[in-house]
């Protein structure tokens, strides 16, 4: 059960002034030039009466993300019919799901989350060697560092002739430098599930990150079932060992299990006197997190369906777009979840978080 009832208080705040609180100066790589931030969605060029096939696969259905993706696009005056196909959390339906649209052949391939991308387009360095789509354009979204997990070989341009996506990680340098402006850190902690290639690449970067800042990462594994997925009672026991480390801080990484968990992941963490960080909107808008530095499901839905128009309208090749960064944050204070753990910001971080 979630600790937090209310509404929460919104105040949109610039990434440039976050980072001075944490000392940084950007947020994000500078290179985010306006050329690449969706425009605004009036900004509508002459509409085409031809209908486009766009086919869309989810991990676990058409959740926030998908659906702004659709919204920005109908939003652009082009004519279009979706196809949603879920995996429902299932892998053993991925090979089906892409033979069937590569079978389809629709105009644009939208691919949701690390796992379905690979699933679909491969490694950048097993393409040509496995069945995956190399002759459809495809976008992906919501996928947490491209880069780490192979699907992209640099955070530029994706350097593959039908793929193109966006960079929505917030640097785990400065997911660290935010933790470390709310308190004083040295430990930090991290639970995830193997199985999850965008987990595996996330704790690989924040091992690297912390390693750099001079602190230690204590990592717990969660307990697998026959399926080779993470067990939902796992997550008790797996805080609770970690809590045993004490922690300043449990880090939770990307991951589409513990995302869907995240109200029993934080709940189980805050029972143990535990703040969480999260740098996804889920776990601290719905659930029981403290602290959150992320991209709202909105924008990284906009900002995909911007270049899914590019392709569509303009007749754009993937691997000539940019890959745009996302340029502005929500730097979210859970009080609720602060009060119970004794846990009060600094007033100087007050000034520039949103407060829940």
């Amino acid at each position: 059960m979630r600790l937090h009832g209310k509404p929460w208080l919104r105040q949109r705040v610039p990434s440039v002034l976050v980072a001075a609180v944490c000392g940084l100066i950007y947020l994000f790589a500078a290179g985010t030039a306006a050329a690449q931030r969706a425009p605004d969605a009036q900004d509508v060029s002459q509409s085409s009466d031809e209908v486009k096939q766009v086919h869309i696969l989810t991990w676990r259905g058409c959740e926030q993300v998908c659906n702004a993706f659709q919204t920005f696009l109908l939003s652009r005056g082009l004519q279009i019919e979706f196809t949603v196909l879920s995996a429902e959390r299932d892998r053993t339906k991925l090979p089906k799901m892409v033979a069937d649209t590569k079978a389809a052949q629709p105009d644009l391939v939208v691919t949701w989350g690390t796992t379905v991308t690979l699933a679909t387009v491969g490694r950048y360095d097993e393409a040509d060697s496995g069945p995956f789509i190399t002759d459809i354009p495809v976008v992906y979204l919501y996928v947490g560092d491209p880069v780490r997990a192979g699907i992209v070989r640099d955070d530029q341009a994706s350097d593959r002739a039908n793929v193109a996506g966006a960079n929505i990680l917030v640097p785990f340098d400065t997911q660290i430098r935010i933790m470390q402006s709310y308190r004083d850190i040295e430990r930090l902690g991290v639970i995830y599930g193997a199985n999850e290639p965008n987990s595996v690449a996330a704790v690989e970067g924040l091992r690297n990150a912390a390693l750099g800042a001079g602190l230690t990462l204590v990592e717990q594994t969660l307990a697998l079932g026959e399926d080779g997925t993470p067990l939902p009672q796992s997550i008790g026991p797996a805080v609770a060992a970690l809590a045993a480390e004490e922690p300043d801080f449990l880090v939770l990484v990307s991951s589409s299990f513990l995302i869907v968990n995240a109200e029993e992941f934080t709940a189980a963490a805050v029972e143990a006197g535990l703040p969480v960080f999260t740098s996804a909107e889920v776990p601290i808008v719905e659930a029981d997190a403290m602290l959150g530095l992320y991209a709202s499901l909105r924008s990284i839905g906009q900002i995909a369906g911007y270049q899914a128009d590019r392709i569509l309208r303009d007749g754009a090749q993937p691997q000539t777009l940019p890959t745009p960064s996302l340029s502005r944050f929500t730097l979210l204070v859970n009080m609720e979840v602060a009060k119970s753990l004794e846990l009060y910001p600094p007033m100087l971080l007050l000034q520039f978080a949103e407060l829940l």
